[in-house]
C-alpha cells in the first residue's frame, strides 16, 4: 500500500523553501487533528452531557494539560535533535543507540508522571483555585487523564523520532486512526452510556493506547525506516542518554517555565469575579467559560504557528550532521516566513468569524449567558491572536539554537523573560484594581514575547556565529 512507502525526507537536499512546507504540513495537521478530537471531546459534554458546565470544567484543566504536553514533548525533542544529526551524518549505529535508549526512557516516564500525578490530581486544581462548582468534573477528568501518560510518552517520543528521520507523514496516519477511534468512543460511553466528563477521558485514553501501539509497530516492523525497534536489545546506552537529558532536560525545564505562569494565569482568572463589557456585568462562570472557548480557538492558532517551530528543529540538526552550515542559516529564514504567512491567514479567519469560532465551545447553560460568555471569549482571543506572531517567531528562535545542541540558553531565556515577568506582573501590578481585568491578565503574554525576543536577536547572532564557525572553515577547506 502506498501508505507504508518510505516518507523520510533528506532535509539536508532539494529547495528548502518548498520542501519545508511538505514536511511541515503534516506535522500541522498531526496537531490540528488532535485539537480537533479535543474539541469533539468538548462539543460532546456540552451537547449530550453537563452542558457548558462539564465543558468548563474540562477547559480549567487545559492550562495544566498543556503543561504536562509541552514538558513531555520539550523531553523528547532531546531525541529528534541526537537523531537528526546521526541521520544528517548517515550514523545508523549510533540512530539505533539513540532510538532505543529514548523509548525506554518514554516508557519509564511515563509510568512515574503518570502515578504522581494521579494521586495529585485533585490537589493540583485546589492550588489553582478551581472553583467549587467544577472541581469534581474536572479532578475525574485529570485523574483519566494521567493515567494514560505513559502512553502519550511513548507516542510524543516517536513521533519525535519519526520527525527527526524526516517523516512527518507517520505520525499523522497514526492520529488519524487513533482520533476516529476517540471520536467513536466519545459518543459511546456519553451519548449513550450518559458518562459525561469520565466517558471523554476513558476515550481520550483508549486512543492514546492506540496510537502508543501504532507507534511501536511501526519502529519494530517497518522494513523502510533508518533504525527499527528490537525489544531483545533494548536498552539504555549511557552516551544517548546523556546527549538525550543534555538535550532534552532544558527543554523540558523551558516547557515547564513558560507553563507554570500559564496555569497561575488561569487560576488568577478565578479571582476576577466579575467584569464589564459593553456596559453588560459578565459573571466568573461566564468569564471562566468564555475564557475556555478562546483557549480552544487559540490552541488551533498556536499549533499552525508552533509547526515551523517544531520542524525547524530537524532541519537544523540534519543539517548539522551534515555539516551544511549555508542551509542551516537559510532554513531560519524560510522558517519565520512561513509562520507569518500562516499567522496572517489565522488572522483574516477570526477576525471575519469570532462568533461563530467561539460558539462551537459555548451555549446558555446553568449560570451561563452564551452572549456573556461570548463577550468574555473576544477580549481574550482578539488581544491574543494580533500578537501571536511574537510567540511564533519566539519558538522559532528557541527550536533553532535547541536544532544546534544549543539547549540551555534558550531554557534560562524562557526562564528569566517568561517565567519571571508574568510571575512579577501577577505579584504586583495585577493586584492593583485598574490592571484586575481580563485585558491586563492576558497582556502579560505579548508583553513577555516581545521582551524574550528582544535578547533573542543578539543572543542568535553569537551562538549562531559560535555553532556554524567551524562548519564553515571545514566546508571552505
Amino acid at each position: 500500500m502506498k501508505v507504508f512507502k518510505n516518507s523520510e525526507l533528506d532535509l539536508t537536499k532539494g529547495n528548502l523553501f518548498w520542501k519545508m512546507p511538505v514536511f511541515v504540513i503534516p506535522l500541522m495537521l498531526t496537531s490540528v487533528f488532535q485539537l480537533l478530537y479535543t474539541t469533539i471531546d468538548l462539543w460532546t459534554v456540552s451537547k449530550f452531557g453537563g452542558g457548558s458546565t462539564s465543558m468548563a470544567a474540562i477547559g480549567t484543566n487545559t492550562a495544566l494539560i498543556n503543561l504536562i504536553i509541552i514538558v513531555l514533548v520539550s523531553l523528547a525533542t532531546g531525541a529528534n535533535v541526537c537523531i537528526s544529526t546521526a541521520k544528517g551524518s548517515g550514523n545508523k549505529d549510533r540512530a539505533q543507540r539513540i532510538l532505543n535508549t529514548a523509548m525506554l526512557i518514554a516508557m519509564i516516564g511515563g509510568v512515574v508522571v503518570g502515578i504522581f500525578g494521579f494521586f495529585m490530581a485533585r490537589t493540583f486544581l485546589e492550588w489553582m483555585d478551581t472553583p467549587a462548582s467544577m472541581i469534581e468534573n474536572a479532578a475525574l477528568y485529570l485523574k483519566v487523564y494521567f493515567i494514560g501518560v505513559p502512553l502519550l510518552m511513548i507516542y510524543n517520543f516517536g513521533t519525535q523520532i519519526l520527525r527527526a528521520l524526516g517523516d512527518s507523514k507517520r505520525p499523522l496516519y497514526m492520529l488519524i486512526i487513533s482520533g476516529i477511534i476517540n471520536v467513536v468512543f466519545d459518543f459511546v460511553f456519553v451519548y449513550f452510556l450518559h458518562m459525561d466528563v469520565l466517558g471523554v477521558a476513558l476515550a481520550t485514553v483508549i486512543s492514546e493506547g492506540v496510537s502508543a501501539t501504532l507507534t511501536i509497530l511501526w519502529f519494530i516492523f517497518s522494513k523502510t525506516v533508518f533504525v527499527n525497534l528490537n525489544f531483545r536489545n533494548i536498552a539504555i546506552d549511557k552516551v544517548a542518554a546523556k546527549e538525550i537529558f543534555r538535550i532534552g532536560i532544558p527543554a523540558g525545564i523551558q516547557g515547564l517555565a513558560f507553563s507554570i505562569p500559564n496555569v497561575i494565569i488561569q487560576s488568577s482568572l478565578y479571582s476576577i469575579s466579575n467584569t464589564v463589557i459593553d456596559g453588560v456585568t459578565i459573571s466568573q462562570d461566564e468569564i471562566v467559560a468564555g475564557a475556555a472557548a478562546s483557549a480552544q480557538v487559540e490552541g488551533y492558532i498556536f499549533h499552525l504557528l508552533d509547526a515551523w517551530a517544531v520542524g525547524i528543529i530537524s532541519f537544523t540538526g540534519q543539517n548539522l550532521g551534515a555539516m551544511n552550515a549555508k542551509n542551516i542559516k537559510k532554513c531560519y529564514w524560510y522558517a519565520v516566513s512561513w509562520m507569518m504567512i500562516a499567522w496572517v491567514l489565522c488572522v483574516i479567519v477570526c477576525t471575519i468569524i469570532p462568533n461563530q469560532l467561539l460558539s462551537i465551545f459555548i451555549e446558555d447553560g446553568e449560570g451561563i449567558v452564551a452572549a456573556n460568555a461570548l463577550a468574555a471569549g473576544r477580549e481574550r482571543m482578539f488581544l491574543l491572536l494580533f500578537t501571536y506572531w511574537l510567540d511564533g517567531w519566539m519558538d522559532i528562535n528557541g527550536n533553532y539554537l535547541r536544532g544546534m545542541k544549543q539547549s540551555t540558553p534558550p531554557a534560562i531565556l524562557t526562564l528569566v523573560g517568561c517565567t519571571g515577568t508574568r510571575i512579577l506582573f501577577l505579584l504586583t501590578l495585577f493586584k492593583m484594581p485598574y490592571f484586575h481585568t481580563i485585558i491586563w491578565l492576558y497582556a502579560a503574554f505579548p508583553i513577555s514575547w516581545i521582551l524574550v525576543n528582544l535578547v533573542y536577536i543578539p543572543l542568535l547572532t553569537v551562538l549562531q556565529r559560535k555553532t556554524l564557525k567551524p562548519l564553515e572553515e571545514v566546508s571552505f577547506q
